[in-house]
Order: structure tokens, then sequence, then C-alpha cells
């Protein structure tokens, strides 16, 4: 085996160093996420024991434990390391202590920093991505850091061997056991983490959420201490080029007061609530309705510092459609809107289903249910399958009496509280109708739709593009068509949204098992999904082959001149004319135009009468 070059070694060192920061963005803005949706949870852990830093941070912290152990996964031990390796160690040593290790004190460094990472498990070092459900849509990024960082270490120095391949593949087994363990309800080290099925226990994942939260929390403070540079005690990293220590502590988000401070002024939280609102694929109408709403509540606030009357509408909702098709994000953002508005002091949400407010014994559902609301109060309670608290047949003494609590705590503090109900239309429209406590209090009911073949794409793209990849024409056309296939023949249980995610974590192992044999690895190579790449959940490829294989049109809109058009499938990913202005317009997707041929005409039979 030749050994490689001096620019391909630059070019793997290049390429590690802006994965590893990808990584720690990754983890960072996941924590951002998880405070804004899980903040007000942090508050009740009054450990002296624990970091009392902001959730940012901890996944920063975090994050450090992650990429320790995909380069301990890679090289498990000194006799396997070759001398490429050992320059991907030192970078990965200055990223996670903020100094360079150099000379004789490299060889220990990265010694400690294997034997380290080999007492973490895959589960804890991404139990966050698979506990928190304001997390979870993002663990095919998490499949995507750690592949990325293996691919590079294990070719960096050109070679191709089987053992290295193995060992990738293990990785990859590590992280799907490490998901399976998260949903295993026996498990004695993770609560249960829902499937894809339409079955949610929120009660659970509050308790998860909860769990996993203070687990963060303690967890990055032991990674803290015990990956920082005096842990290791053996190396004394130096700066490069000699001089005195540089600082213990690695630059990562800036730590706030406390965990459960929000410095943000009310304007730019409303604002930063509107930007996600905007970012969400489709729910055009859904976007309307809340836009309306904030501008009425913005205006009544101005009546109000004007002295002029004002009217208190129920701010009380019902959500309806089908699983996967935003009702809980909708419901987080309207949260954060409303706090930014001053409707609500604190405008957090908090989820919860039957099993959180029903109890198994009398006289225990009333204060269960109140206890839950008190946790809501100055926020947003939503209620998941809102329907199975109420049963058809009148006998379900608790579920009524759950309903009956909750009716009077939304009239009582309805200027402290919103409650929004969720679930199946069907279901939802009886539940309502049946009840008028409930009809009578629920001001606004919206409507989910499924996504339809073109936003199933583009929430594919919306996934790929924060993981950095790039997806070709013909690529793009496999994804339309199994999607749309997938969407004509859906049920109520359609996966919406997460088929989109299913589609693009199963497409990204596939392109680990693509690249695993390449011996050059280069950023095209790790960023370009191919067609041989991407998956459909419940198609096989010979199915994909046969709907690709036929050529097709899509129905796309002008953005200059607002003109509706026919064009081949083939021209998306690329960039042409309009037909109409003849501007230059970027085609990334479109609608799919169903080829519905008209029967054969049938010719007149001749009378023979007449001849």
């Amino acid at each position: 085996m030749s050994s490689p070059s001096d620019d391909a070694i630059l070019q793997s060192i290049r390429l590690y160093r802006e994965a590893l920061q990808q990584t720690l963005n990754l983890f960072v803005e996941s924590g951002e996420i998880a405070e804004g949706s899980y903040g007000w949870l942090a508050g009740q852990d009054a450990s002296a024991s624990v970091d009392k830093r902001d959730m940012p941070q901890q996944m920063a912290d975090l994050h450090e434990g992650f990429v320790m152990k995909v380069f301990a996964t890679m090289v498990p031990a000194s006799s396997a390391r070759n001398l490429e390796q050992r320059q991907l160690g030192r970078i990965l040593l200055e990223h996670v202590w903020g100094e360079t290790v150099q000379g004789s004190k490299l060889h220990e460094a990265i010694d400690w920093l294997i034997t380290t990472a080999e007492g973490f498990s895959w589960y804890e070092v991404t139990r966050p991505f698979l506990e928190l459900p304001s997390l979870r849509d993002r663990w095919g990024e998490v499949i995507t850091a750690a592949t990325r960082m293996a691919h590079l270490i294990a070719m960096v120095d050109g070679d191709d061997s089987s053992l290295e391949r193995s060992r990738l593949q293990s990785m990859l087994d590590g992280l799907e056991n490490a998901k399976q363990v998260a949903k295993s309800p026996t498990s004695v080290t993770a609560p249960t983490l829902p499937s894809d099925s339409a079955t949610v226990d929120h009660q659970a994942d509050l308790d998860n959420a909860r769990e996993a939260i203070s687990w963060l929390r303690s967890e990055a403070k032991r990674l803290r201490e015990g990956t920082g540079h005096d842990a290791a005690n053996k190396p004394t990293p130096t700066r490069a080029g000699g001089g005195s220590p540089a600082s213990t502590e690695p630059a990562k988000a800036p730590a706030k007061e406390t965990a459960e401070q929000d410095d943000r002024t009310p304007e730019e939280r409303l604002a930063e609530a509107r930007a996600k609102m905007d970012r969400l694929i489709g729910l055009d109408a859904i976007k309307n309705q809340i836009q309306t709403l904030a501008n009425f509540l913005a205006m009544e606030r101005h009546r109000a510092k004007e002295g002029l009357p004002t009217t208190k509408p129920s701010l009380h909702m019902a959500f309806v459609g089908n699983p996967g098709t935003g009702k809980t994000t909708v419901a987080r953002i309207i949260a954060e809107i409303y706090g930014g508005l001053g409707v609500l002091e604190k405008g957090h949400l908090v989820e919860t289903d039957r099993s959180g407010l029903v109890a198994e014994y009398a006289g225990q559902t009333g204060p269960k249910t109140n206890a839950k609301i008190d946790e809501a109060l100055d926020g947003v309670l939503f209620i998941d399958e809102a329907y199975t608290l109420i049963d058809e047949s009148g006998q379900d003494q608790y579920g009524r009496e759950a309903i009956q609590t909750l009716l009077k705590r939304m009239e009582d503090q309805r200027d402290r509280l919103v409650v929004i109900l969720a679930g199946y239309p069907k279901e939802m429209t009886k539940m309502i109708r049946s009840n008028p406590g409930l009809s009578s209090r629920v001001g606004t009911t919206m409507h989910f739709d499924d996504y339809d073949p073109e936003a199933l794409c583009r929430i594919f793209e919306l996934i790929a593009a924060k993981a950095q990849y790039v997806i070709p024409t013909q690529s793009r056309r496999r994804l339309l068509r199994g999607f749309t296939h997938l969407y004509f023949n859906r049920d109520r249980h359609f996966g919406n949204g997460r088929t989109s995610r299913n589609s693009f974590e199963r497409s990204v192992r596939r392109l680990a098992n693509r690249i695993a044999g390449s011996t050059e690895i280069t950023r095209e190579l790790l960023t370009t999904l191919e067609p041989s790449d991407i998956e459909i959940p419940d198609l096989t490829d010979a199915q994909l082959d046969a709907m690709t294989e036929p050529s097709g049109m899509i129905r796309v809109t002008c953005p200059h001149c607002d003109t509706p058009q026919v064009i081949e499938d083939t021209m998306m990913g690329t960039t042409t004319n309009c037909n109409s202005c003849s501007e230059p317009m970027e085609v990334q997707w479109g609608s799919p135009v169903i080829d519905l041929k008209a029967p054969a005409e049938t010719q007149p039979e001749q009378d023979l009468s007449t001849s």
C-alpha cells in the first residue's frame, strides 16, 4: 500500500476539523432547542451536585464524549494506530482541550483519550437525542456526524482494510442498539422511546425528559471534569510553538447565569418564534391562522395601553390531524409566541395524554389532573389523543372526572393557561361536539393536513441540508416517486414527516456502507446522496427502480411571475428558464403530475344491415 500524499493528509485534517466543529454546532443548537422546550423542567432539580449551567453548554460538554467515542471505536488500541491517525488524534485533543499536544506527550494523551472513551456507551453520549422529544428529529444528523468522522479516521492513511470496515459497522450497530435500548420498555437504564407508530405516551415522554435533563446536568459536569486535560494526569498539553499552557476551558457556547433564565427581550422571543414558524414546511393555512391570531392579540395589547376597551377571546384550541403533521411542533411555537406577546408569563409547553391525567383509583384523578395543570400554568398544556378521555358508553368515570377538572381550570385560569387538545380528525370532532363545555371553551380549531409528496421531499431535504448533504437530480426523482406512491396509498396512520426522517436515516446508513469500501474519502463522497443510497420505507429497490425508470412531469411555479407550469422532473436540482417570463429559476422540487391516461375511444360498430 502506498502512503497518502501530504496534500491528502492535509485535506483529511481539514475535513476532520470541520466535522468536529459541525458536531459541536449540532449539540449546542440541540441544547438551545431543548432549553426552549424543557428549560422549565431544569429548575425542578435542586441537587447541589448537578451542573447549573445552561443546556447548550451542557450539550457542548456531552459532545466531547461523543467525538471521543467515535475516535476510540475506530482506533481502539495503540497497535492499530498509524501516524496519520495520530495526527487526527492531535486534532481531536486540540478540539476537546482547546490546546495542542506535541511531541512525546501526544502518544500518552491519545492512550488516555481512548481509555477514557471506552468507559462511555453510545446510549450515554447520545441520550438527549433519544429521550427528549424535541431532539429526536435530529437523530439522522447524529448518525451523519459519527459516520463522517469515522470515515475520515479510517481512511486518513489511504488504506481500505476489512478490519476498519468492521469497526465502522460496529459503530453503526452500536448507535442502532442505543436507539433500541431507549425504545425498550423493560430497560432499567432507559425509559420508553416511542417508535414510528402513532401512539405516543406523553406522560412517559415528560418523565423521560425530566430524567434526561437531570442526567445531562450531572453527566455534563462529570464529562467536563473527566475529559479536561487535568484529568489526563500524564500529558501536559502545551500551545503549539511552546509557551505556557493555555486555558483549560475550550471555547464553547457562552453560559447564561442560570438554566432557567431567558435573557431575550419579548420582541426577540417573538421574532424567533415567528422565524421558526416560517421555516416549517407546508402548513400554510395553519401559519395564516396563527399570524391572524397573533396580530389580533398584539392589537388588543396596544388598545389596552391606550385605555380602549378590549376583548378576551378563548385561546384554547383543538389541533386535528394525523400523526407526524407537526401538531406538537406548532404547539411549542404557539407557546413561544404567547410568551413573546406577554399573553403568557412563561410561554412553555407541557405535553401529556390520558395517562398523565387519569389515575388508576377513585379519588386520584382530580389531584393528578390538577398537578399536571399546575405544571403548565403560565404556559400551554398540550393533550394528545384527547378523545381518549371521553368514553362513548359513558362508563369511564375517571376520564369524565379529568374532563370536569380540566374544564373548570380552563375557565377559572384562562389568563394563565392555554389548553390545546389534539388527535385524529374524526374522533376530535366527535369529542368536541358531544361536550358543550368543551365546544364553548375551544375557540379555535386548526386542521393539519397530511404532507403531500413535494412537502415530504422538502422535509427530507431540510434534514439533509442541516447535515450538509447534496441531493442530485436522479436521487430527487427517486424520492419524489417513492413518496408519491406512499402518499396515494396512505391510511390515517401514514407517518407524514416521520416518513421523511426515517427515509433520511436509512439513506445515510446506506451511504456509510457504500463509501466504506472507498480508498479515498473526499468531501463530495461524504456529502452526496446518490440514487443507490435512497431508501423509502416499505418499498424495495426493485419497486423504486420501476417507479423511477419512466420519464415524468412536475408542476412548478415561477418565483418571479408566479406562473404555474409543467416541466420534466429531470429538471429538479437544476436551473431553468421560466416558460412565461424567461427569468432563470431554481427548480428544487415540484408537485408530481399524475398521468391518468384516457381510455381508448371505442370505434362505432358498422351497421351491416345497410351494406
